[in-house]
């Protein structure tokens, strides 16, 4: 494969900084978000935004933008129209598209966030769905991008997830309401979980409880090519099923902090991107078992963990802290590590 980076990049751009999220927008286009490895936790560490197009030449492939605000970004992308987006839980926003790059109106200077007791609420985790952008909240809030600084809470639609009524009263503070992740068949059969056991079904009108007979908090979703949603809790513990039938399928133990951050389905197979590397289930053994007993070529930990799939479903990109493969179905192959730069 053609080097995708070189030195002089990594050293101007990417020296002391661990990759944080990434996603994917065609075999040949990647977003990624940087963040700066950094010992005084007095101030937030830098944040920086980089897109890759390697279809172009190497002194204009890159976007690289560096921000000093943000905390904890995800970043997706979306089809119509194709931008690269990330948001951080503070709701700060960042876009990158051919004919912009760089910061926006936050979520909560838009429209209106507030959930309990007039608290603004905060966002866990931003996702394609059904090709578009969706940005998932506490209290079951789910924002969905509409355009440049404009976002609308589904709830004003019509189209919220319910939330108990000693909790919209403010009597009740729960911690047991998603969301933190959001997967979909289509516009019309989308799910999305977190909390405790909180899976939530849309089928294009309203939301329908799925809950999991489960008191343990939720962690990915993911709606597969097998017909299939694919549920992990926060150990990795896997649930299989579709509405409000529901099989725990592989048991796992993996420790808090380390746990799945990401699900996809591809290749006819599932799997899930932790902060330790990639997992999948062994099905015979119903355990979720670590990507490289099942796949020689697996991505390690330091170049595997987070996971995007493209819109096309033909390629799956990962990043660990310090590198990114992909996977054309065909196999894995590297596309930069920062030891190749040591």
């Amino acid at each position: 494969m053609e080097e995708v980076l070189d030195k002089k990049f990594w050293n101007d751009y990417l020296r002391g900084y661990t990759i944080y999220d990434c996603t994917i927008y065609r075999s040949e286009g990647f977003g990624f978000v940087f963040v700066e490895e950094k010992d005084d936790r007095d101030e937030l560490p830098k944040t920086r935004f980089i897109t890759m197009s390697l279809n172009r030449p190497m002194d204009k492939r890159f976007g690289v933008v560096t921000g000093t605000r943000y905390d904890f970004c995800t970043i997706a992308c979306s089809v119509n129209p194709p931008e690269y987006v990330a948001v951080d839980i503070g709701s700060q926003v960042f876009s990158a598209s051919a004919l912009r790059m760089g910061g926006e109106k936050n979520i909560d200077q838009v429209i209106d966030m507030k959930t309990y007791r007039g608290e603004v609420g905060i966002i866990n985790k931003l996702v394609r769905a059904a090709g578009q952008i969706y940005a998932l909240g506490n209290y079951r809030k789910i924002y969905r991008r509409i355009g440049v600084d404009q976002w609308v809470e589904l709830g004003k639609e019509g189209k919220g997830v319910p939330v108990p009524r000693d909790v919209e009263a403010g009597k009740t503070y729960a911690t047991s309401l998603g969301f933190v992740d959001m997967s979909a068949f289509s516009a019309n059969d989308m799910y999305a979980v977190g909390g405790k056991g909180d899976v939530w079904r849309f089928d294009g009108t309203r939301w329908h409880d799925c809950s999991l007979p489960t008191n343990v908090p939720l962690s990915t979703v993911c709606c597969a090519g097998d017909g299939l949603v694919y549920i992990s809790e926060l150990n990795g513990s896997v649930w299989a099923g579709r509405a409000d039938q529901w099989k725990r399928i592989a048991e796992a133990d993996i420790a808090w902090g380390h746990q799945p951050v990401d699900s996809v389905w591809f290749n006819q197979r599932l799997y899930l991107g932790a902060q330790e590397g990639l997992w999948t289930v062994d099905r015979n053994r119903k355990r979720l078992v670590p990507l490289s007993e099942v796949e020689r070529d697996a991505p390690n930990a330091t170049n595997g963990g987070r996971l995007d799939l493209s819109p096309d479903g033909k390629y799956l990109l990962t990043a660990g802290p310090h590198g990114a493969c992909l996977n054309d179905g065909t196999g894995w192959k590297r596309l930069f590590n920062a030891f190749d730069f040591m």
